[in-house]
């Protein structure tokens, strides 16, 4: 059973010509762009940010510093801060750039792991000057879309989903043709048509596992420059600096893709039971 259903799948992809096989990359093509629009729905936006709270990467600390420190103490403060081992980078802020109603600067910290973040909050807030420190939060998990862009996103993947069905019809028909004298002889012959569509649906698997491992390796790439470079990223698409995140969306992703692959497998296969691969001439 194995061995012929890897048999005929071996000689359904022989059968891939130049036409049908630029439409079958197109139909995974289209399948990375649903999901691509699905993930931006988890991974686009701005944080809903509690009581007003800063826009913060998961490595980042804001230290805000008492109006009362004289210039001199704030330079010997940041650099006392620049060495400590856990300090990957410290930046000096003036409230006003963040829109903060409070007097005074701002340390805009990135520690070299999230795990260093917790210990550092410890230990600023001991420090005399600084009047208080904040990091992400966890109600930061939540993103904000506008809703220009949610109807964006619900347009492309409706439109993606209907290419994509759309594609695959035509891209079955034309590999089928290129397969119809075996179909035609096997309908002949007896053999079941389950074991005829099969080969078909795996097909149609495959292009969705490939669309799906193609949306994966974007995800990731997107999110190693993302915590390489939160401030290019956390008002755009904050979620890309979450690895937790990332990986749930891949996950889903996957699923997705498969599911999708399964049912335009179906839908060619669903195209052996036409009088066109039923009679033989």
């Amino acid at each position: 059973m194995i061995s012929t259903f890897l048999f005929l799948l071996g000689e359904l992809l022989g059968a891939v010509r130049t036409k049908s096989g630029t439409i079958l990359i197109a139909v995974v093509l289209l399948i990375f762009s649903f999901l691509a629009l699905f993930s931006s729905f988890f991974l686009l936006g701005t944080p809903v940010e509690e009581e007003n709270g800063p826009v913060l990467a998961p490595q980042e600390i804001m230290a805000y510093l008492s109006p009362r420190l004289a210039p001199g103490e704030v330079e010997e403060l940041y650099s006392k801060i620049r060495e400590w081992k856990d300090v990957q980078r410290i930046n000096y802020l003036f409230t006003q750039e963040l829109q903060e109603d409070q007097a005074g600067g701002i340390f805009l910290i990135r520690t070299t792991s999230p795990s260093a973040v917790a210990p550092l909050l410890e230990t600023l807030g001991s420090i005399e000057g600084i009047v208080g420190v904040v990091s992400a939060s966890k109600s930061q998990s939540t993103l904000s879309l506008s809703t220009p862009v949610r109807i964006g996103l619900l347009i492309g993947l409706a439109v993606s989903a209907v290419a994509s069905v759309l594609a695959a019809r035509y891209g079955f028909r034309e590999l089928l043709r290129s397969f119809a004298e075996e179909i035609r002889l096997m309908h002949l012959s007896g053999t079941a048509e389950r074991m005829i569509q099969t080969p078909i649906i795996a097909l149609g698997i495959l292009c969705g596992l490939v669309a799906s491992l193609l949306l994966i390796v974007a995800a990731y790439l997107f999110h190693f420059f993302a915590v390489s470079h939160p401030e290019a990223v956390l008002r755009t698409a904050s979620g890309l600096v979450e690895p937790g995140r990332v990986l749930t969306v891949s996950l889903l992703s996957l699923l997705l893709g498969l599911v999708m692959g399964g049912l335009i497998g179906v839908l060619g296969a669903s195209l052996t039971g036409s009088r066109e691969f039923q009679t033989y001439s």
